[in-house]
């Protein structure tokens, strides 16, 4: 039902006990429900029925994968959201030459990112955007137990040292690096420092003043 290479991570501990509750779920799922929004099955013959929420998200990314022309595409989300849809997409995780795969994330406290005065003790307030929107969720799909308020402060405190030492052109063969560690899912380089900066200064020199944007890497 779910294995090990369903996941986009190399590097990173094999989830054991999610694969153990993916193994004990029924033989036959039942797919249709009856909701007011979603994938309407009419076209079936199952009037007034729609397809499970969690096959439709599953669908939901092969169409968006199949839009931007990605044969691999990968869903973030939490262990426990794993356990509870990867049952339900396991018919969908191959769609002709697509292969769906997902990638496990941490939580983070973000409402202990957000107090003005943690970026003025740190002397970091042109990186509350870089912190929050990018550095912290790369954290987290490294950090799969979640990131703890409690490290907040050392973290955007990394973020400033590797800001301030970042190079004006990264070498171009750690940023082949970065990217086949990116591509592979390999994400212990973040709590490198000279990777780090590396990444900074590249996101820095191709997105602008305006700084990174959510959702890229």
């Amino acid at each position: 039902m779910l294995e090990r290479d369903d996941f986009h991570a190399a590097g990173a501990r094999t989830p054991t006990h999610l694969l153990n509750i993916a193994h004990n779920v029924p033989e036959v799922l039942v797919l249709a429900r009856t909701r007011d929004h979603g994938v309407s099955l009419a076209p079936l013959g199952l009037a007034g029925l729609v397809l499970d929420p969690r096959a439709g998200l599953h669908v939901a990314m092969l169409s968006a994968a199949a839009e931007q022309g990605g044969a691999q595409p990968v869903m973030t989300l939490t262990e426990n959201a794993a356990a509870n849809v990867a049952a339900y997409g396991a018919p969908f995780r191959r769609h002709g030459a697509v292969r769906l795969r997902y990638t496990l994330h941490g939580r983070v406290a973000y409402e202990a990112a957000a107090p003005d005065r943690l970026y003025e003790v740190h002397r970091a307030g042109d990186l509350r955007e870089p912190f929050t929107d990018w550095f912290l969720p790369l954290c987290a799909a490294r950090e799969r137990a979640g990131v703890d308020r409690a490290r907040i402060p050392a973290l955007l405190k990394f973020l400033r040292r590797a800001h301030l030492s970042r190079p004006a052109t990264p070498p171009g063969e750690v940023l082949a690096d970065l990217r086949r560690r990116a591509a592979a899912g390999d994400m212990r380089w973040v709590m490198s420092a000279p990777a780090l900066a590396c990444a900074l200064a590249d996101r820095s020199n191709t997105t602008g003043p305006a700084g990174p944007q959510r959702g890229t890497a």
